[in-house]
């Protein structure tokens, strides 16, 4: 469904701005689930962004829409897409936080309150749920008994952590590995990744970052699919846990990056989309000048995730010219010198990429591949 809501992004009013982001947000996050918001939701959500009435006046209309309608006459899963909406955009806007279980527990209970009788409580039974990204297969969620001792030790953990002097890589690492694990624990029967979405949203805010824009809006999905990946291993099939799709999420969300964010390619057997033999053949296409061919086809044959554009080239350049610095680097791929380091960074995750020597006189290498 078409919201129409970019052409409000460009406002000069940056209040109608921030409106039509936190609605984008809102209904985009029902499509973690699956559902879809109705014309009546959106007509109303408009009429707030142009601040005709206010974020508590839409969610009390939609509200008293259902008590007229009655449930029985729209699908279930439009009325939750609604309320939930509405609800969320509530949330977002206000500044309260807390660091805490609690304010976690709580979260839950204000999104979903009058749609799940459970709101705000703490499942009692165990979970498998079916994904479409593991073909099938579940993710291992804690153990019912053990959800509340969890989420104590994952936020004493957070409350210790010092975010100051990180770099922009450090700070993505640690927040994806801290909202991964809440998420693993998946305290409630329904709503765990809206819930865990919106929190993530008001801890970074907490933080000064501005992140109420369409990347939620546009991404929910691969955000879901991004969290089944950092918590999903199977030795059978030599698949490992990998937090690389949910720290690139956040790249994108914090630092404007300009990664692919695709769900195809978090697909188990088909990560990143791209089978190894189409990379080396895209390789070979592209540059006839790498004269160890053979090298490129044991690096890429081992990649479990497909390579970027820039990641490619950097390959590339890296076999040609093992010496290169991190800023000859960058100017060999036309980047910024802060670009050319989170390329690094992602080969040394995806394909193994170290270096032997001082920083002026080494060189790279590709870890298992002879030289």
């Amino acid at each position: 469904m078409n919201l129409d809501f970019d052409k409000y992004y460009e406002a000069p009013e940056p209040g109608r701005r921030e409106r039509a982001y936190g609605w984008a947000t809102a209904i985009g996050l029902q499509d973690v689930d699956g559902l879809k918001p109705s014309q009546y939701l959106i007509d109303t959500a408009r009429r707030n962004i142009e601040g005709e009435i206010s974020a508590d006046e839409v969610r009390r209309l939609v509200d008293e829409y259902y008590e007229v309608k009655g449930e029985h006459e729209i699908p279930e899963d439009t009325a939750e897409a609604d309320k939930v909406s509405a609800r969320i955009n509530q949330i977002i806007h206000l500044p309260s936080f807390r660091l805490s279980p609690e304010f976690y527990l709580g979260l839950h209970g204000k999104i979903f309150e009058g749609v799940f009788p459970h709101a705000g409580e703490i499942r009692t039974v165990d979970l498998r749920k079916r994904e479409w990204v593991l073909n099938g297969d579940s993710v291992q969620y804690e153990a019912s008994f053990l959800i509340e001792k969890s989420l104590a030790y994952d936020f004493s953990q957070e409350e210790k952590f010092k975010y100051k002097g990180l770099s922009e890589d450090a700070f993505v690492e640690h927040f994806a590995s801290f909202i991964s694990g809440i998420w693993q624990i998946h305290p409630f029967r329904e709503g765990n990744t809206r819930t865990t979405a919106v929190f993530a949203i008001k801890y970074l805010r907490s933080k000064g970052f501005d992140v109420t824009n369409d990347l939620f809006a546009d991404k929910s999905f691969y955000f879901r699919n991004a969290l089944v990946r950092a918590n999903y291993e199977n030795q059978k099939l030599n698949v490992d846990k990998t937090r690389l799709p949910l720290e690139e999420f956040f790249k994108v969300l914090l630092y404007g990056d300009e990664i692919e964010l695709h769900n195809r390619f978090l697909k188990i057997g088909q990560e990143y989309g791209t089978p190894a033999a189409k990379v080396i053949a895209d390789l070979h296409r592209h540059d006839n000048g790498v004269s160890k061919p053979d090298v490129v086809v044991n690096v890429v044959a081992n990649v479990a995730v497909k390579l970027s554009k820039a990641e490619e080239c950097a390959v590339k350049a890296l076999l040609r010219t093992p010496h290169l610095t991190a800023s000859s680097l960058a100017a060999t791929l036309k980047v910024s010198p802060r670009q050319a380091q989170r390329i690094i960074a992602a080969l040394k995750k995806k394909v193994g990429l170290k270096r032997r020597g001082a920083d002026k006189n080494g060189e790279w290498y590709f870890e298992g591949v002879a030289k």
